[in-house]
């Protein structure tokens, strides 16, 4: 599994961010899409990197720059977008017993892998919905 670098805070925007493109017609400048988000330019421009990277959307850099979907909609699952994210599903600790010694290792594996089968169901969730789902 890929190292989780970001929070669901990020795939929330990103999700946001991405529904906003959706409907705009020409290149979105980051001011812009951050105001309309009422987010910190800075910090959206930061996630929209992610999303760049993981080609869901373009970015043209410049005075007449902005951003764009680089895909339709109805082609962007939220696995994609989670997975570009690389958000991390559960707070910092949850099911975090490996280092208890009130439960036994069975117990202890038994938790662990409950946490990953979560993660699991989550994804499989997000692959049957798209980014057009979100727009009906």
């Amino acid at each position: 599994m890929a190292e989780k670098v970001s929070s669901m805070k990020w795939f929330g925007l990103a999700l946001e961010a991405l529904l906003v493109l959706a409907n705009e017609d020409t290149l979105c400048p980051s001011g812009k899409l951050a105001e309309k988000l009422n987010s910190k330019s800075t910090f959206l421009r930061k996630i929209l990197t992610h999303l760049v990277k993981a080609e869901l959307i373009q970015a043209k850099e410049g005075r007449d720059g902005g951003y764009a979907l680089k895909k339709r909609p109805e082609t962007i699952t939220l696995a994609e977008v989670y997975d570009a994210m690389k958000a991390e599903t559960f707070p910092k600790g949850f099911l975090d017993v490996e280092s208890k010694e009130c439960f036994l290792p069975n117990t202890q594996a038994s938790l662990c892998n409950l946490r990953e089968e979560m993660e699991e169901w989550i994804v499989t969730g997000l692959k049957e919905k798209t980014l057009a789902d979100l727009m009906e």
